[in-house]
């Protein structure tokens, strides 16, 4: 077996969770020493987590009238609680994966495996160490890394009691606000919704005080253990939720396999509890009660929705913008309703586009896959400087020209932002003419993308980024012309006299997020942007490049 074929068979075992230590480890050295096989690996990550995200059931149940008591029982967080940023603990998707698979693979078979690589000249230098001996009693001190912080919304730990960083050690956690998702170094994903105080001893065991958590457990992971003051929840598989209220009263429910319930402490077996069922529990003994209420306690997959709901406020108050479409249906589904209503610009009119899911569980977006499809959008006004953004997912390119966003005419100041066949963007304002070059990666297919058109005339630039990145560089060849966008189709060109003529370029895919700012935005705020907006943990902003030299525009 080829080395290649070997790393593809040990990851296809990691992945459905029957990898024996032998095997996990040896993955571990493979990815290490080839570079190539990581970005592979990665590559294969994503597929494999969208896949499985794609067919998640994404409905829950009530909301649990007894959480918001306790929550308003609950003291109000002090002046002394840290919020975790999320510029410092949001990982992009490289620094993430990595860490989930060479990190948590290490710990988890018992290899000593560096966070980066350790040339020979300070492996030398430390073998001559005279402070070794001190530095070794420091590092067994220090309590064992046992998961990490992969995704969060408006979370806050309370001062000495949060992670160091993204990372969860043994030790007590006291989360105040919002919602964190943990994972851990056994591939067991935990989410946990505040208020919540909960002490992690390993990788396998978690004491919950009070508070609310679901637990998505991988075979690789079995046994692992959610214990309360009384009893001990250990998972057979795959998935349950626990519930403990300020007295201690516990209750949780299996929304997938098998979960024993043991007596704190011991090994005793209370009871078995399967797919459907629930139990509740108080001082150690069984007691009647409803099913859990669960709405607010959301799956990995609904954090960055909340993440991002949160953000409305503040995405309302950027400086410039004129326009933001959240893609959000309303009563009456022909409307795209722009939630900017301090300026002039309308709301869009829907024409045979239809809603269908977006980014995440919940999210909307609409779905454009047919010539008759488009949004009408009107902006008035003239601008020195313009710059559009937007979430879109293309299905394929059937045109030369594909449209985001265009000027229905093609007069001067007129706009069109829109990518070629192989998925390159392009664009342009009217009379000022330019010159361009392409400089990065086309917007791939099936993949959830971020893409802006920046324009300033002053400045004489035109520039397209996907995922943060500059892909199109363009030069204005004059600057004597306003940006007047006027009367616009999203997803779509209304080919009018005299380009009637002209073959349609209605874009085939799905939208789900348009912005639109009166000034041109800087790389550090596209950046931010892409962030703020990621569909999931498993998402890179890297696109693979074209398979050919690039063309001239």
């Amino acid at each position: 077996m080829s080395k290649r074929d070997r790393w593809q068979h040990l990851a296809n075992r990691m992945m459905h969770g029957t990898a024996t230590n032998a095997e996990a480890a040896e993955l571990s050295v493979l990815l290490r020493r080839d570079s190539e096989l990581r970005s592979e690996y990665l590559r294969y990550l994503e597929l494999h987590a969208n896949l499985c995200w794609e067919f998640r059931d994404a409905e829950t149940a009530g909301l649990d009238p007894s959480a918001g008591a306790s929550r308003a029982a609950s003291p109000a967080p002090s002046n002394t609680t840290r919020r975790v940023s999320m510029s410092s603990v949001l990982l992009p998707w490289t620094i993430a994966v990595l860490a989930t698979i060479v990190a948590m693979v290490a710990l988890w078979h018992g290899s000593n495996l560096p966070m980066a690589s350790v040339g020979p000249e300070h492996q030398e230098r430390d073998r001559g160490a005279k402070d070794q001996p001190e530095r070794d009693v420091l590092e067994e001190k220090k309590p064992s890394l046992a998961a990490l912080l992969v995704d969060q919304a408006g979370a806050e730990f309370a001062d000495d009691r949060g992670p160091d960083g993204v990372r969860f050690r043994s030790g007590d956690y006291e989360l105040v606000d919002g919602v964190v998702h943990l994972r851990y170094a056994n591939g067991a994903d935990l989410v946990i919704q505040a208020p919540a105080s909960f002490q992690i001893e390993d990788e396998y065991h978690t004491e919950l005080a009070s508070g609310r958590v679901r637990a998505i457990v991988p075979p690789s992971a079995h046994g692992f253990t959610i214990e309360t003051s009384d009893v001990a929840f250990e998972d057979i598989g795959t998935e349950f939720a626990v519930s403990v209220d300020p007295d201690g009263n516990s209750a949780m429910q299996v929304f997938d396999g098998q979960v024993d319930v043991r007596r704190a402490g011991a090994e005793e077996l209370l009871q078995s509890v399967y797919e459907g069922e629930w139990v509740r529990y108080r001082e150690g003994r069984p007691r009647k009660g409803p099913a859990l209420n669960l709405s607010g306690l959301p799956t990995p997959g609904h954090i960055g929705f909340l993440r991002w709901k949160a953000q409305r406020r503040q995405i309302l108050a950027d400086p410039g913008l004129i326009a933001w479409y959240p893609f959000v249906r309303e009563a009456n589904a022909s409307v795209l309703t722009n939630a900017q209503r301090s300026h002039d610009v309308p709301d869009g009119r829907i024409a045979s586009a239809r809603w269908v899911a977006g980014r995440w569980p919940g999210k909307e977006a609409l779905l454009f896959d047919r010539d008759a499809d488009y949004v009408q959008l009107q902006i008035p006004g003239e601008y020195d400087a313009l710059s559009v953004a937007v979430w879109l997912k293309a299905d394929r390119y059937d045109r030369e020209l594909n449209a985001i966003l265009n000027s229905n005419r093609w007069e001067p100041g007129d706009l069109h932002f829109q990518l070629n066949r192989y998925g390159l963007p392009r664009g342009g304002i009217h009379g000022l003419g330019d010159r361009k070059r392409w400089v990065g990666s086309p917007v791939p297919l099936a993949k959830w993308t971020h893409v802006v058109s920046v324009m300033s005339v002053p400045e004489r630039v035109y520039r397209i980024y996907v995922n943060g990145k500059c892909v199109l560089d363009s030069v204005f060849a004059n600057d004597n012309v306003p940006i007047r966008p006027g009367a616009c189709r999203l997803g779509n060109w209304l080919s009018s006299n005299p380009y009637e003529n002209k073959p349609p370029r209605a874009f085939r895919g799905r939208m789900d997020e348009l912005a639109v700012w009166s000034r041109a935005l800087d790389e550090e705020e596209i950046l931010e942007l892409v962030e703020s907006g990621r569909p999931s943990l498993l998402w890179s902003r890297d696109n693979p490049p074209l398979d050919m030299p690039l063309p001239q525009p």
